[in-house]
């Protein structure tokens, strides 16, 4: 059984030109798809704004918001309850609870190269297949494997999972902690109450069996935890009912989540996460515009592909103002968009281009009076000039 298969490909000239004209048809999707996907991006909203309208309330003091207010409780976080995952982790003082297991199992990795004929325009794809045992919490379907033989994956017979407590409180509040929106937990440490025969603790990993620590083999598993503990300070946003907090919805936006930290971190938390998801749009929907500009231009590469320099060359070229291209309109849609979806922006650019507009009006009708006022003096014979001095 060998670890690193190769297979090697052909495909003429003529497949390849075929091929090109299907990803001319996913690229003519594609841009319109990047372009609505950047366009909607920008109308995101940044849902730390919405968040700091909320009323802010010290959940460890009397309530003092009315029913129905927005608020943003901040407190310490316990329960009545304790909860465990037995017979691999003891009870304990946690809201949540998370467990992780993973496999030791085969994983494929490919890597491919393609070189093109100098003539004739074919080319040769090379790709090589790697097989290696890792620690994974998804194991792949052996069966889909380029080389199957070998490299069985069997099936995992434990999954992850997260047990949530039914009952929690934010200071003052009551929280249903299976509805809201959980922060995540911390790693801990393994607390088992009688681990099943074979099964052994080693580490901050419960392990299937005693020797999977140090020699494992494929099949074997490991178990450990994260977990949301009590007696955190954290900040619930939603709405007071009672003494509750409970879901809210603001603005079009739906409100019930719980922070670690104090009400100016849960506002920088959510604007960091509004950032990152925004940045990630636009870089996906700029590279889509210019991979469907790549995919539209494809054809004719492949054609001229027959003499293999000249279809080089034309890739190179067109690569790059491809995505100069991609560039400047995936800059254009995003700066338009960011305008679209901000009613000031918006107003104020209108005032603008209509205030343009009406000077340059205004000079060119002033300038065609001028004009015509000349004309018509020289036509009758009246003499403009300023009278002479005697």
């Amino acid at each position: 059984m060998s670890n690193k298969v190769v297979r090697v490909t052909r495909q003429n000239w003529g497949q390849r030109v075929a091929n090109s004209f299907g990803g001319l048809v996913f690229g003519l999707i594609l841009i319109p798809a990047a372009m609505i996907g950047l366009w909607m991006g920008e109308g995101m909203r940044d849902l730390s704004k919405i968040a700091a309208t909320a009323v802010q309330v010290d959940a460890n003091q009397a309530l003092t918001a009315k029913d129905g207010d927005f608020v943003s409780a901040t407190g310490t976080l316990s329960s009545n309850a304790q909860i465990g995952d037995a017979p691999y982790m003891a009870d304990g003082d946690y809201v949540s609870l998370n467990r992780v297991v993973e496999m030791y199992a085969w994983t494929q990795k490919s890597d491919s190269s393609t070189t093109e004929d100098t003539v004739g325009g074919g080319s040769t794809t090379t790709t090589t297949y790697t097989y290696s045992k890792q620690w994974v919490e998804n194991p792949a379907d052996s069966s889909t494997f380029e080389e199957p033989a070998g490299h069985e994956n069997p099936t995992k017979v434990i999954e992850s999972t997260t047990i949530t407590a039914d009952y929690a409180t934010v200071g003052n509040y009551e929280v249903n902690p299976q509805s809201v929106q959980l922060p995540g937990g911390d790693k801990i440490g393994q607390n088992p109450v009688e681990l099943p025969e074979g099964y052994a603790l080693n580490g901050e990993y419960i392990f299937s069996t005693d020797a999977a620590a140090t020699s494992p083999t494929v099949g074997d598993l490991r178990i450990s935890y994260t977990a949301l503990p009590t007696g955190k300070t954290v900040t619930v946003f939603g709405s007071q009912q009672g003494n509750s907090v409970v879901s809210a919805t603001v603005d079009g936006a739906e409100f019930f989540r719980m922070f670690i930290g104090t009400h100016s971190e849960a506002l920088a938390t959510m604007h960091t996460e509004y950032v990152v998801l925004i940045w990630i749009i636009r870089i996906l929907g700029t590279f889509g515009i210019f991979m469907g500009l790549q995919l539209i231009v494809q054809p004719l590469a492949r054609i001229l592909g027959v003499i293999g320099i000249l279809g080089n060359a034309v890739e190179g070229i067109t690569g790059f103002f491809n995505a100069l291209i991609a560039l400047v309109l995936g800059s254009t849609i995003i700066i338009v968009s960011q305008i679209a979806h901000n009613i000031y922006l918006l107003i104020a650019t209108l005032l603008l281009v209509g205030g343009g507009i009406y000077l340059y009006m205004r000079k060119r009708n002033g300038s065609a009076s001028v004009s015509g006022t000349t004309t018509t003096s020289t036509e009758t014979g009246v003499d403009t000039s300023p009278p002479k001095m005697n």
